[in-house]
């Protein structure tokens, strides 16, 4: 091995930083190797220079005593530390003879995990009125477990709310799922955090023929990835101030209702109706993604109906869709999107003048909406009136074309001192209530311009 004089030194006293057999190796090493001086002509001159002997150290005794002496004083200074806070337990209650609903229930259904609808609304209407600083909710609270989780706004150290608690979320994103077609029908990642990468698989395998005793051919399966950003919508909102642990079933559930109605309804206008501006977070609906990869007219992805009124369209415009699905995307989740107005005036309406209905299905309906054998998902989003060149209705498996990035961390904040709408609550006696969600939509496969996705569009006529 031969060195420059720099490349020695600096090897030594990396070897002389180490310890045991590996340093002797490493120095014995340098010692055999050839060390050279170059001049500025770059001409070598072997020099000369010799390691010190390492000094032989007798081995270090454990020190027994001081050892067990330090295991002592951590064990007693573990003692002596406070133990950590402890959340309440939440104690088993009944819901008080005088807190009564005057209405049925929106938000709150059924039992879940034993614990029934009007308890649940009953402790998140306590749980709210206790962030407004009502006495009684608030030793409520503490009593039942219903601390407040604080969620800080990002970059500063100011409140930006209470997160909502584990035990109501299921309640709220479950209605969120029954207002929203767009957690209905797109995949859900959930989000550990405000941004995500998920896998997105591009392609697959391939089997060669090979001859007897001969080499297979490697193939690769192609992946790449889609970016999930989370972004956050908030809603705002006023209720009086004339709140008493009486009406609790009924403000806990009408708050619940509220927010989830507004964050399902701002999903499905980004999945449905979002054209990338600010309006949408920047999100591109599938069907602007449809129209934005094939245009306005007949494409891979796009059915152009045979007209650009509702009324024109024919039943052979759905047949075409239909056919125009991938094998692959003709799964047990594909079906058709569309508005409420458009399935009973189009579609419906194309279904009995094609003949075969008995009177006693017109007069009665049929419970479930299904057309040419697959289910029919209402979307009020989309649209419900005649305009030239959108996208009608949507039909496939939305569920290989786009995800919905889920953070999960629904929060509410109240004030009784806010201006809303130019109004100031605190003149007219009411509470602001401010509800923030953080969601991603990402449309990530709808297929290319010449070759059809797992969703495809019927869309109206120019003209």
């Amino acid at each position: 091995m031969k060195l420059t004089r720099k490349e020695f030194e600096a090897q030594l006293a990396l070897a002389k930083s180490l310890t045991g057999e590996v340093r002797k190796s490493q120095i014995d090493a340098l010692r055999a190797a050839t060390v050279v001086d170059v001049d500025e002509k770059g001409v070598e001159t072997p020099i000369e220079i010799k390691i010190a002997d390492e000094p032989v150290v007798a081995p270090v005794q454990p020190d027994i005593k001081g050892m067990i002496g330090s295991a002592v004083a951590e064990a007693l200074k573990a003692i002596a530390k406070p133990a950590p806070l402890q959340q309440p337990a939440q104690k088993s209650f009944t819901v008080p003879a005088e807190a009564k609903r005057v209405s049925r229930l929106a938000a709150f259904k059924g039992d879940r995990g034993g614990v029934s609808a009007e308890e649940r609304a009953y402790k998140f209407g306590m749980w709210a009125m206790a962030a407004i600083g009502i006495k009684s909710a608030s030793e409520f609270c503490s009593t039942h477990g219903l601390v407040h989780k604080t969620a800080h706004s990002e970059g500063t150290n100011t409140t930006g709310g209470y997160l909502v608690l584990p035990e109501f979320s299921p309640d709220i994103i479950a209605l969120m799922d029954v207002y929203g077609a767009a957690r209905q029908l797109l995949k859900v990642e959930p989000m550990a955090a405000d941004t995500k990468m998920i896998n997105r698989r591009t392609s697959g395998l391939t089997a060669y023929f090979v001859a007897e005793n001969g080499a297979g051919t490697e193939s690769n399966k192609g992946w790449d990835q889609v970016q999930l950003v989370a972004k956050k919508i908030m809603a705002i909102s006023r209720m009086s101030n004339e709140l008493s642990a009486d009406a609790a079933i009924n403000i806990g559930d009408d708050l619940a209702k509220e927010m989830a109605y507004a964050f399902a309804y701002k999903e499905d206008a980004c999945a449905f109706s979002g054209d990338g501006t600010s309006t949408y977070g920047g999100i591109v609906g599938i069907p602007q993604a449809l129209i934005n990869l094939c245009g306005v007219d007949e494409g891979a992805g796009i059915v152009l109906a045979s007209g650009n009124l509702f009324s024109e369209f024919v039943l052979s415009d759905f047949n075409r869709v239909i056919g125009r699905l991938p094998q692959y995307a003709d799964t047990p989740n594909a079906g058709w999107v569309c508005h409420k107005t458009f399935h009973e005036t189009v579609m419906q309406k194309l279904a009995v003048a094609a003949g075969g209905v008995t009177s006693v299905e017109i007069m009665n309906g049929v419970r479930q909406r299904t057309f040419l054998g697959y289910p029919v998902t209402l979307a009020n989003i989309m649209p419900s009136s005649d305009v030239n060149s959108q996208v009608a209705c949507l039909f496939g498996d939305l569920k290989l074309a786009a995800t919905l990035g889920d953070r999960a961390n629904i929060a509410v904040s109240f004030s009784t001192e806010a201006v809303t709408g130019g109004e100031s609550v605190f003149e007219r006696d009411q509470i602001a209530v401010r509800g923030t969600e953080r969601f991603d939509i990402v449309v990530h496969d709808i297929g290319t311009a010449s070759v059809a996705g797992p969703v495809i569009g019927l869309i109206s006529a120019a003209s």
